[in-house]
């Protein structure tokens, strides 16, 4: 099988897969398919404004969007339009495309999963997917996740919900597919897997995600542990693509490496294992536990001793999060691109510090009293007026800042309004974005930007410099920046050019390592 006839996906992480670190993984790789966190469709029914859970045509709002984890920025802005104040300074091919892009739901209610369906086909996701392996307790314990793993009946409607769903939308339908695991608890037979499979397929599913672990819902293992205590299982997985020859599969679950990868999307042995007849010594020598891979407890991640045709490609996680830059090999290498989209860590940084300064521009100079607390609103720009390019922090990148705010800011209260250091603050404003903003007017004296847009524009750079020299200096500044108000207005862009800068230089120029000379990556929690 050729280059491009298999697919690469970026798994779904909870609190991980945003829309930051969605744009910070298709900046590195063009072809690679995206997953959103899970998206819960309980909620996108009552945070709907226009829509009855029962409704075909979705009026989409930008809450509902929002909570769908929809986002294209070709959307926002006017690429026609002459006057520099309205159009970026981007050109429109200079945008990302978010596409492809998979949109995970989590429900065990098939009219939410129905309406779910339909949300996501309306804002334009490639595929929708039912969680039904997610082992946490604010999951599982709600009975949808791996709990459906149990409960083949309410499975089953779902899907066959989304699938009716899914036809019946007067534009062009989108695939369902589910992804789960091979088993959980003590229904861990092969017979068990496969029955469920059967039942979900007889419910007009044909996409299925199969991470090669059970797991544990009874409390026995947290999820943290579920991703790492029980052994992976190579050889089961390839049993149920073989028993169901109708069916697209994927494989998810301790993936090392794009070598890795490439070799169990398109069927070959791994070196350590030793084979040399594939076809008639694979079964005898990988099983659980497994001792020719070495892997810890008893784990057996073997590539298969030939092409599937139906395992349609792989999916990593883990890897993606803590080692980005070991995909930044992915078009050329797994899809046979004739180049990458980036080729150092400089390039790839630039881009997405121009993105973070677009969405969450600085707010240090200028006469808005607005506090950014919602991720990703991208009209907010529309409402800054900067009275000034820079301030006096972040004109100099290299400067240290010791600014310090010695004394406590003076703090007036009535019933409508809050003033801290002769600033007027509606109280009704704060109140109405809760608890947390409320405590970041009374603490955080003159910020206008909440911890949480900076964490989540921070996040997906944390691992840029993984096994290279200046890790753990890049990461540290980045934490002591977020956390220091003298600099929180300058804006996340502003923290990631800073803490560049105590890197020497060669280590951003450097180019990004072609496959051949990567080494294995074992996932952590």
């Amino acid at each position: 099988m050729e280059h491009g006839q298999k697919e690469f996906h970026i798994a779904p992480m909870l609190d991980v897969s945003t829309i930051e670190f969605r744009h910070f993984m298709r900046l590195l790789t063009k072809r690679a398919i995206l997953w959103t966190e899970m998206v819960v469709a309980e909620t996108l029914v009552y945070r709907s404004e226009h829509n009855s859970v029962d409704d075909d045509d979705i009026q989409l709002d930008p809450e509902l969007i929002r909570h769908c984890g929809w986002f294209d920025e070709r959307d926002h802005y006017d690429y026609s339009a002459e006057d520099p104040a309205v159009a970026p300074t981007m050109t429109k091919d200079e945008v990302v495309d978010p596409h492809p892009i998979v949109c995970q739901i989590g429900t065990n209610d098939p009219r939410q999963a129905a309406f779910a369906t339909r949300v996501a086909r309306a804002c334009g996701y490639d595929r929708i997917d039912l969680n039904a392996e997610c082992p946490s307790d604010r999951v599982a314990g709600r009975e949808f996740g791996a709990a459906l793993m149990r409960d083949h009946d309410t499975a089953t409607q779902v899907v066959r919900s989304m699938v009716d769903a899914s036809a019946s939308c007067k534009q062009k339908s989108i695939p369902v597919s589910v992804k789960t695991r091979i088993g959980v608890d003590d229904f861990d037979s092969f017979e068990h897997l496969a029955h469920f499979i059967q039942r979900l397929v007889d419910a007009g599913c044909r996409h299925f995600v199969m991470h090669a672990r059970k797991v544990y819902t009874q409390g026995l293992m947290s999820p943290a542990q579920n991703r790492t205590v029980p052994p992976l299982d190579y050889p089961c997985v390839y049993r149920l693509i073989e028993h169901f020859p109708q069916c697209d599969f994927w494989l998810n679950g301790g993936i090392m490496n794009l070598e890795h990868a490439r070799k169990i999307a398109f069927g070959q042995a791994v070196e350590c294992c030793g084979d040399e007849d594939h076809a008639t010594s694979f079964h005898d020598k990988h099983f659980v536990p497994c001792e020719n891979c070495s892997m810890p407890h008893g784990s057996c991640i073997a590539p298969p001793p030939k092409n599937l045709p139906n395992l349609r490609g792989v999916m990593v996680g883990r890897l993606a999060r803590d080692n980005p830059s070991a995909l930044a090999d992915v078009d050329r290498y797994f899809y046979g691109e004739s180049s990458n989209p980036c080729n150092n860590r400089r390039e790839l940084l630039e881009k997405y510090i121009q993105f973070i300064e677009k969405v969450y521009p600085r707010r240090c100079c200028d006469d808005n009293d607005e506090i950014i607390s919602s991720r990703m609103v991208m009209d907010v720009e529309q409402k800054i007026n900067h009275y000034r390019p820079y301030c006096d922090v972040c004109r100099e990148f290299s400067l240290e800042v010791e600014a310090i705010i010695d004394e406590e800011p003076t703090i007036e209260q009535t019933p409508s309004e809050v003033t801290i250091n002769n600033v007027k603050y509606s109280r009704d404003a704060h109140q109405k974005h809760g608890k947390r903003r409320k405590r970041h007017f009374l603490k955080n004296e003159g910020a206008k930007i909440v911890s949480g847009i900076i964490d989540s524009a921070i996040q997906p750079t944390l691992g840029i410099l993984f096994g290279q020299r200046g890790n753990s200096q890049f990461r540290r500044e980045l934490h002591r920046l977020s956390r220091d108000m003298t600099v929180r207005n300058c804006g996340a862009g502003y923290m990631l050019k800073r803490a560049m800068a105590c890197i020497p230089p060669e280590v951003w120029d450097r180019p990004f390592e072609l496959n051949e000379s990567l080494v294995s990556y074992i996932p952590s929690k």
